[in-house]
């Protein structure tokens, strides 16, 4: 019995190789125009563990559809669509922001203003779950001033329809 409940003590201080540990850093939602139904938001997941990470949803009150979407070049042309798969590397992190790789909220439930904070929820293929807010930035003001040219701010507007 005493090497049992010493085996068990022992197993209980060892930390856990397998676990993965999401964590996330930067969050921070681009605040849309006033009659926009969509908005943008940006982060950083960081995964501490040995395996990689599936991230299978992000919920938010927000928004009625938000869902990580990616952005590529097809034939001169900057395309937007729905990440089916979002995986953050053992060791690694994954990077959501502007120009690249971003959360897209859409069918806003209120309106976004500058200091708002959105509360997401990241969920994970094991169960997990990362809380986090995100807030509301203004950045028209810093974007007219040259914002390392990400195209004069929405790159959102119009996106409709997914």
């Amino acid at each position: 019995m005493k090497i049992k409940t010493m085996m068990f003590a022992a197993l209980m201080l060892m930390p856990s190789l397998a676990a993965a540990e999401i964590t996330v850093e930067d969050a921070w939602v681009r605040m849309p125009p006033p009659v926009a139904d969509t908005a943008a938001g940006y982060l950083t997941l960081h995964n501490s563990g040995d395996t990689d990470v599936e991230v299978v949803a992000v919920e938010s009150a927000a928004a009625t559809k938000p869902e990580f979407h990616s952005m590529s070049m097809h034939d001169g042309m900057m395309h937007m669509m729905k990440m089916e798969k979002v995986v953050v590397p053992a060791h690694g992190e994954l990077r959501f922001e502007s120009g690249g790789n971003h959360l897209m909220l859409t069918g806003l439930t209120n309106p976004l203003n500058a200091g708002d904070h959105v509360m997401l929820t990241i969920k994970t293929a094991d169960g997990a779950s990362v809380m986090v807010h995100a807030e509301v930035r203004d950045v028209r003001m810093q974007e007219a001033g040259g914002d390392e040219g990400h195209g004069g701010g929405d790159e959102h507007g119009g996106h409709h329809g997914h």
